[in-house]
């Protein structure tokens, strides 16, 4: 089986780590979605029968719908690696499969795939560097300070030698001193939140709804991420590469895509330099190609309420990042992530729905997250995360 470009996981998952406001968790839970994957099965038997094959599992050792599995332990080889969920029960799956009809031999084991193309390069106790192993990308450094209860601290770094030392970071210490924050819980408590994760091998991002810990209202998950955007520029721009930090250490909501356009001074998006290649850490905002200032996803007005009372549709509009300078034009688009340019979504579609895509997204999958104002952690909007991919062209 082929490899499946973009992966997501999330909370509710058979397995999935916790996460919540101890020192630590933040970073296995990285991890193990970047890295090892999680909730190994055992198969009890696996047949395949025009294209499709049934996996029987133990009952209660499933997997989701639309996520991707990793299997292993086939006799066939072309049974083994990666496959996508089509439909699933307490004690089975489907899959896609190459495989002629009959059973499948072997000791059969599956279990979430990790992102794959990920490594992790140094570590000390709570504290990691993570970088894409993918070749076309800039392989810039993600160093997550863990040691905190409620918070870690994040930064980006264009080299490191080790888990404490990196040159060029972003963003800079005089813009966010010690690393920007990934709020993990709105307390040092123990008690897990809501979280979900999204990659492809060049960008990884983060939606924790840190509120969570206190009850089920307080979903709203901003979605930070690391990594590499889709250069505009056709000459190739690899210091377009961007972290989305909170820039201080308060419990705000402010994140990197639920609200379409933050004025600048109050975006946490750093670029690791200019569009010139000079200098280091720059800043810059995240804006929507349909929509106004300082809209938020899902309750922006500009396409009218969703679904559309002229033709049924949620509207979407993707977004791109822009230098926080006057006169600026869009740098880089933000792959896999589309805003909503209307009013009233939140109200009509829950967190966490895959709806099926149609137009440019047809044939994938998109998945809703809860998103709030820029202080909240009540929502009032979503966003939608394409799980299906491709994110890029390569």
């Amino acid at each position: 089986m082929a490899n499946i470009p973009v992966k997501w996981v999330q909370s509710s998952m058979r397995g999935a780590p916790i996460i919540n406001g101890v020192a630590g968790s933040l970073i296995g839970a990285l991890r193990t979605f970047l890295i090892t994957g999680f909730a190994p099965t055992a198969a009890v038997s696996a047949t395949a029968l025009d294209g499709i094959a049934t996996i029987m599992l133990p009952s209660g050792q499933s997997f989701e719908e639309h996520a991707v599995v990793l299997i292993a332990g086939a006799t066939i080889p072309e049974f083994n690696g990666e496959a996508r969920v089509l439909s699933a029960a307490s004690d089975r799956i489907t899959v896609a499969t190459s495989a002629a009809n009959g059973p499948l031999a072997g000791s059969i084991t599956v279990r979430y795939a990790p992102v794959g193309g990920w490594e992790e390069v140094f570590s000390k106790t709570n504290v990691s560097v993570f970088r894409s192993t993918n070749p076309a990308g800039s392989r810039f450094f993600l160093r997550v300070d863990d040691t905190g209860a409620a918070v870690a601290r994040v930064v980006a770094y264009e080299s490191m030698s080790d888990v404490d030392t990196g040159s060029n970071p972003f963003p800079a210490a005089a813009q966010a001193s010690g690393g920007g924050y990934w709020h993990k819980s709105g307390a040092a408590s123990a008690i897990a939140v809501r979280w979900r994760m999204f990659a492809d091998t060049r960008m990884l991002y983060v939606a924790l709804a840190s509120g969570s810990y206190q009850n089920d209202v307080f979903t709203a998950a901003p979605l930070r991420g690391f990594g590499d955007p889709i250069a505009r520029s056709q000459s190739g721009d690899v210091w377009s590469a961007l972290i989305s930090v909170a820039p201080a250490g308060n419990t705000s909501n402010s994140g990197m895509l639920e609200s379409a356009v933050l004025s600048a001074g109050v975006s946490g998006i750093f670029c690791a330099r200019s569009i010139t290649g000079l200098g280091g850490s720059v800043q810059c905002n995240p804006k929507a190609y349909t929509g106004g200032a300082g809209e938020i996803s899902g309750g922006s007005t500009y396409l009218g309420a969703g679904p559309s009372d002229v033709d049924g549709e949620i509207k979407l509009s993707s977004l791109f990042v822009v230098e926080a300078r006057t006169g600026a034009g869009p740098r880089a688009d933000v792959p896999g992530v589309q805003f909503v340019p209307q009013s009233g979504v939140f109200a009509q579609i829950q967190d966490g729905t895959i709806i099926a895509g149609s137009g440019p997204f047809a044939g994938m999958r998109l998945m809703a997250v809860a998103t709030g104002t820029n202080q909240g952690t009540t929502p009032v909007g979503i966003y939608f995360v394409n799980i299906t991919g491709p994110w890029r062209a390569s």
